[in-house]
């Protein structure tokens, strides 16, 4: 039986809010002075206590003898998780895609604490299945769905790994300036940078690029990039806009510019890729277990 149950919740958009006014009397006064603010507010009361009732009810199931650890969101990156847990993301997909990429073979659970609004394609249960599973859950008796996680190690040995998809550009709406590599094919260019997407990504950005046929199964070990509007001016060529990357067939990049490299569409989530630097990206050699 796993040993430890660490359940990940993000911050509801009502906490949001009452950190901003400083309590939730000020926050209904402020927000009640619209009509769009006092629906917002009445949507985020509904949202918060869906979270919370989801929470309370796992933990109530949870077997006496089993721990149970809270984390939020912001705690994902510095949080020590052990061989032995199980991970319970309770709220949208971007949750199972935040701590998915910092697991090593812990397996993760998605539980959508309230389906009559969030539509999660990673969310394999609500609040009643899981509860109903819980003891095969935790014994490990249930499916498991391996997805591929996409890695980007840099030249001064920084590592990022994404499990929808690696952007690479530059922060603001200045262009990205680089030399792209990918087999035989060499090329500078100057674009609204480029993405590499994985198979459970490739449903999100990358079809918004591309269309459906860019889809591709998660638990392939390969991925895809796509450079955003490369432009052929001179001195910068845009032939190498796309293509299949495997470990044997990497991606390298080559920075020209002051740039970042982001995870999963978390701009907080990422490192600094600035003239000088290189980066190969490729499926990582970790990937993440999604309960189902």
């Amino acid at each position: 039986m796993r040993q430890r149950v660490v359940i990940l919740t993000r911050p509801t958009a009502k906490q949001v809010f009452v950190a901003r006014y400083g309590s939730e009397g000020q926050t209904r006064f402020a927000m009640a002075q619209s009509l769009k603010g006092a629906a917002d507010f009445k949507r985020a009361e509904v949202e918060d206590t869906a979270q919370s009732r989801a929470v309370a009810r796992i933990r109530k199931a949870m077997p006496s003898d089993v721990k149970v650890a809270e984390i939020d969101r912001g705690m994902v990156a510095q949080f020590l998780f052990e061989p032995h847990d199980l991970i319970v993301a309770v709220g949208q997909d971007g949750l199972v895609a935040n701590v998915g990429k910092y697991l090593d073979g812990q397996p993760l659970a998605g539980v959508n604490p309230d389906p009559a609004t969030i539509d999660g394609s990673l969310l394999a249960f609500d609040v009643d299945t899981f509860i109903a599973s819980l003891r095969d859950v935790l014994n490990d008796r249930r499916p498991v769905r391996e997805a591929t996680l996409a890695e980007a190690q840099t030249s001064d040995r920084q590592v990022l790994r994404g499990l929808n998809e690696i952007f690479v550009g530059v922060g603001t709406h200045q262009s990205a300036r680089y030399r792209i590599r990918h087999g035989a094919a060499d090329e500078v260019q100057s674009s609204s940078g480029l993405i590499v997407s994985t198979g459970t990504g490739s449903t999100g950005w990358l079809r918004s690029l591309r269309g459906e046929t860019a889809v591709f199964d998660p638990a392939a070990e390969e991925l895809h990039f796509v450079v955003r509007e490369a432009w052929p001016g001179r001195g910068f060529a845009a032939t190498l806009t796309e293509g299949r990357v495997t470990r044997d067939a990497p991606l390298l990049i080559e920075s020209r510019m002051e740039g970042t490299i982001f995870a999963d569409g978390i701009e907080a989530d990422a490192v600094r890729f600035d003239a000088g630097l290189s980066v190969t990206i490729a499926p990582a050699q970790r990937r993440v277990r999604l309960i189902q």
